[in-house]
C-alpha cells in the first residue's frame, strides 16, 4: 500500500533540519517512490511503500521533537475507481 507523509517544521528548525537530512538515510523497508520538497515553505512531501511496521518506526522516531508528521495513505484513481465498482457489484449481489 502507498502512503504519503507530510513533514513540516518551524523556519528556527530549517537549518537543523537541512543538516539532519543531508546524512539521512531511509531505513530497510521503507520503500520511497518520490519526493518533493516545497519551496515556499518548511514542509516535505513523500511518497513511499512499507514492508512492515518496524520501517516506519525507524523513519519518524528520529524527527519527533523537531518536526511534525503527517501520514496518509493514499492509491491513484484508477485503483479506487477499480475497488469501488467492485464493492459496488458485491453489494448488489447482497
Amino acid at each position: 500500500m502507498l502512503f504519503m507523509d507530510i513533514m513540516t517544521w518551524e523556519p528556527k528548525d530549517d537549518e537543523e533540519i537541512n543538516k539532519r537530512y543531508m546524512t539521512w538515510e531511509y531505513p530497510k523497508g521503507y520503500n520511497v517512490i518520490s519526493e518533493w520538497l516545497d519551496l515556499s515553505s518548511c514542509r516535505i512531501f513523500i511518497v513511499y511503500e512499507l514492508d512492515n511496521e518496524e520501517a516506519y518506526a525507524r523513519a519518524v522516531f528520529p524527527w519527533k521533537g523537531i518536526s511534525k508528521l503527517e501520514t496518509i495513505p493514499i492509491m491513484t484513481p484508477e485503483k479506487a475507481i477499480e475497488i469501488g465498482e467492485k464493492m459496488e457489484a458485491e453489494m448488489a449481489k447482497a
